[in-house]
This record gives C-alpha cells, sequence and structure tokens, in this order.
C-alpha cells in the first residue's frame, strides 16, 4: 500500500501528457502478469517488475488507484473522460 512509479511500455490514451516514473496509488499488493505481453501499458517496480496497466482497444485495467493519485490520477480520469 503506497506510492510508486509508473514505467511506460506502450502508448495508452489514459496516459496522454502523463509523464514518465510518475507516482501512484497503490492500494494492495496483487498484480496481474497477461498472457500477452503487448498489452502491458505500464509496469512497475516494488522487489520485481509487475504489469501496473493494460491496455487493449478500448479497454485499459489499472492496478493503481487514480482516484487517489492526486493531480496524476486526475489528469488519467480527465483522459478517460476524452476516451469515451
Amino acid at each position: 500500500m503506497g506510492w510508486n512509479q509508473i514505467g511506460f511500455e506502450a502508448p495508452s490514451p489514459l496516459f496522454k501528457g502523463i509523464r514518465e516514473a510518475s507516482d501512484v496509488y497503490f492500494v494492495h499488493s496483487f498484480y496481474v502478469k497477461p498472457d500477452d505481453p503487448s498489452v502491458v501499458s505500464t509496469v512497475t517496480n516494488y522487489g520485481i517488475d509487475f504489469c501496473s496497466s493494460i491496455t487493449r482497444g478500448n479497454l485499459v485495467a489499472t492496478q493503481f488507484h487514480p482516484e487517489k493519485s492526486q493531480e496524476t490520477g486526475l489528469h488519467m480520469l480527465r483522459n478517460f473522460g476524452e476516451m469515451s
């Protein structure tokens, strides 16, 4: 639980205008390991590198909580609104 940085692996409209190594807020330690690595949008390191978000078509999922991630999260939520 706490703040950690995201690193970009693949473009996603959710992260338009977000800088590399932005801090975001994580609430638990679960993470997904996609069978298809091409869907990985961001990775985060917490002892190991893990997938912290995926994008496939118009589907975007994050391991972290944008709504708890202050200015960076608000920017993501605006981006999400523009995606619809």
